[in-house]
């Protein structure tokens, strides 16, 4: 009998001793951790929007469509620090696929920190596409330590498959800190 006393006093006292921390809700994608950025769709976002990386790797952000209906073609700029940042690699993302090929075409502007990405659906039987998917991802490589910011380009173009404008509400934020 003894034991078990001694055993609930210590099952009590390693309770009472753990810390408990609140959780941490920050993801681009999700609709309401977007809504408290003022970020609400159809918008273009960067996922994950804070990575942390070591000089002498590569830092992988996705640039991501939140609910989208009916886009045929996009041209999104992507803005970075070219003193902390170099763009290493840009491919095409899972959005746009199913029937007719995607085109997808990049214009890296080194010097003053600018990513465009264009992508499109070609033909006649042009296609669109809908939902929530990653556009591209994009490895960048650290040229310096410290935090370096990203940002989707207020001047971003989506069209639907009858090349009408879709209006975006959002455009999302980034950043890469290098140790």
């Amino acid at each position: 009998m003894l034991w078990i006393k001694k055993s609930i006093i210590i099952i009590c006292l390693w309770a009472m001793s753990c810390e408990l921390h609140d959780p941490v809700f920050d993801n681009s994608l999700d609709l309401e951790v977007a809504a408290k950025k003022g970020i609400f769709p159809p918008a273009i976002v960067l996922f994950p929007n804070h990575l942390e990386g070591n000089m002498g790797t590569t830092a992988e952000i996705q640039v991501y469509a939140l609910e989208v209906n009916n886009v045929g073609m996009a041209q999104i700029p992507v803005y970075y620090d070219p003193g902390k940042l170099a763009v290493e690699s840009v491919v095409q993302g899972s959005l746009f696929q199913g029937g007719n090929e995607p085109f997808f075409l990049t214009d890296n502007d080194p010097q003053n920190g600018v990513l465009t990405i264009y992508i499109t659906f070609l033909g006649p039987e042009g296609n669109s596409v809908g939902g929530t998917g990653d556009i591209a991802l994009i490895n960048f490589k650290p040229n310096s330590t410290g935090a370096a910011e990203l940002s989707i380009g207020q001047e971003s173009i989506l069209l639907d498959s009858n090349a009408k404008e879709i209006v975006l509400k959002g455009y999302g934020k980034g950043m890469i800190d290098v140790r």
